[in-house]
């Protein structure tokens, strides 16, 4: 289970931040327009 989640914890957190990033960017063309 630690192996599990040291393998794929970083793997999650890249994921979240490039979702993130991409809400972030969707935003601004919505405010943009």
């Amino acid at each position: 289970m630690q192996t599990f989640l040291i393998m794929y914890a970083p793997m999650i957190i890249v994921a979240l931040s490039i979702i993130a990033a991409f809400w972030a960017g969707l935003k601004d063309v919505h405010v943009n327009e």
